[in-house]
């Protein structure tokens, strides 16, 4: 619908999503839609200047994670270059970013001057010291609240609950480079906001965007690479002095394996001092592993945004979102994540994605475990001589069900054949009013004056009764006969 100069409005001549000619002369023309859009200045104390409607060869460059710039050029006879002053800021639909570089240029008789701005958030880097340099078992939320607090970025979204040990450079480490810590050590991705403010941590899991990237449609070229060159299969894990996962892998084995793709035995051995708790390095070798023992996939597209176009807006795309890949020459069809693009708002149909990401990527999860990679960074606060009093009760036989009840003494529970942990199977109780459930069995550890109890546990939907308790009990028994009384871990 059209709407001309309606008098005593404050937006004339509205078409579609585009208002422009306000009736205080001054222009506001406001994109909601990054195709298209123009920056508008402000001042560094956020008061709207000016629209740069004449700003030319916009490029914004963005990846997860990681790099958040914008780069255009405006011509040096244009009247609002009075306004690009470096620290200034630039706005594009809801993004901020700020000036930092300035460049003039002369080609022949043209004189256009160059802006090169970055993300707001970039200024973390140049934030007051932290407070907090040290977490232990901490969540991903705890850490980036002590990050963040007297910044003016908060906390946003975090659905990431894992728990991790973090130790800083006292005093060295800026926030920035402090929250980059995260993805490290946690398997999420930071979206860092500068339209209002927030840092988000989420698992890596994008929009599933109705967009499909097809040759002779909106694919202009595509550079695709496959690679079997680092798979790895089999993975051996070493922390501090040392250290192994074997206290925490269910077998009590020194490695981990992962034969999605191939039997064959590819291993890969790798040590990081940095890693003092043999639970998070575990942890962070099974995520990783999943990775390595695939082969690693990689596109390089140049497309055409068609989203603009009457009756494709389903096409629309971002940054992170997953798309449709297709190409019937290549055998591609499969759904892949942008993790990268270059996208010009005034030709939406240059832009440049990369999809997926061949080694190395632009997650360290991605990178492969390499000696001195910087892929396994995590300091944890507990010493190698507290190590030495730690031990897990890793001398479970069949612990993951995979041998039925074998070693186990049984009243009441059963075998849940596909919803296992670290393995395919897993046992399952169903409670009963008035009923009592047992699983047990008796192990024999070695003479140590503390133990740790570790165990996984799926206590959703479970309402206690009267009298009624869902838990491990566990009896110390001595070489002399005598036993303690037994404790009990509660899990509601």
């Amino acid at each position: 619908m059209l709407r001309y100069n309606q008098l005593g409005k404050t937006k004339y001549n509205q078409l579609g999503e585009i208002f422009y000619n306000s009736k205080n002369a001054k222009e506001y023309q406001v994109y909601n839609r990054l195709a298209g859009a123009r920056p508008v200045v402000y001042s560094q104390d956020g008061e709207r200047l000016a629209l740069l409607q004449n700003a030319d060869e916009p490029m914004l460059e963005q990846e997860v994670g990681g790099i958040d710039t914008l780069i255009f050029n405006l011509p040096f006879t244009d009247k609002k270059k009075k306004h690009i002053k470096n620290e200034n800021i630039i706005k594009l639909v809801d993004k901020r970013y700020i000036i930092r570089r300035v460049t003039k240029l002369r080609s022949g008789d043209s004189l256009e001057m160059e802006i090169f701005c970055e993300a707001t958030w970039y200024d973390l880097a140049q934030s007051e010291p932290l407070e907090v340099w040290e977490w232990v078992n901490a969540k991903p939320q705890e850490m980036l609240q002590d990050m963040l607090r007297g910044t003016k970025f908060t906390v946003g979204r975090v659905n990431v609950y894992d728990e991790r040990n973090l130790s800083l450079d006292e005093g060295l480490t800026n926030r920035l480079k402090g929250i980059r810590e995260l993805p490290k050590i946690f398997n999420g991705e930071l979206w860092l906001n500068s339209n209002n403010n927030t840092v988000d941590f989420l698992k890596p899991i994008g929009r599933e965007s109705g967009a499909a990237i097809v040759y002779r449609k909106n694919m202009d070229s595509m550079e695709a690479e496959y690679s079997t060159q680092e798979l790895i299969t089999k993975l051996y894990l070493y922390g501090k002095n040392g250290m192994t996962i074997e206290d925490a892998h269910p077998d009590g084995l020194p490695y981990i394996e992962n034969n999605q793709y191939t039997d064959k035995t590819k291993v890969l051995m790798t040590q990081d001092e940095r890693f003092t708790n043999p639970f998070h390095l575990y942890d962070k070798g099974i995520n990783a592993l999943d990775i390595l023992s695939r082969p690693t996939g990689s596109y390089l597209i140049k497309l055409a945004d068609l989203s603009e176009l009457s009756g494709l807006r389903h096409e629309d795309f971002f940054l992170g979102d997953r798309v449709w890949l297709y190409d019937t020459e290549l055998g591609i069809n499969e759904r892949k994540r942008i993790l990268k693009w270059k996208y010009n708002p005034k030709r939406p149909e240059d832009t440049e994605v990369e999809i997926e990401s061949k080694q190395p990527t632009l997650s360290d999860l991605l990178t492969g475990i390499q000696e001195g990679s910087g892929f396994l960074q995590s300091e944890d606060t507990v010493g190698k001589d507290e190590m030495l009093d730690l031990n897990v009760f890793n001398y479970l036989l069949n612990s993951r069900a995979d041998d039925g009840f074998s070693y186990w003494q049984n009243l009441g529970w059963g075998i849940d054949p596909i919803h296992g942990y670290s393995g395919n199977s897993s046992f399952v109780a169903t409670a009963e009013p008035n009923t009592e459930k047992v699983i047990s069995q008796e192990v024999f550890p070695s003479h140590r004056e503390e133990y740790a109890i570790s165990f996984r546990a799926n206590t959703s939907d479970i309402e206690l009764g009267a009298n009624g308790e869902v838990g491990i009990y566990v009896t110390i028994k001595y070489d002399d006969g005598t036993s303690d009384e037994p404790v009990f871990i509660p899990l509601l």
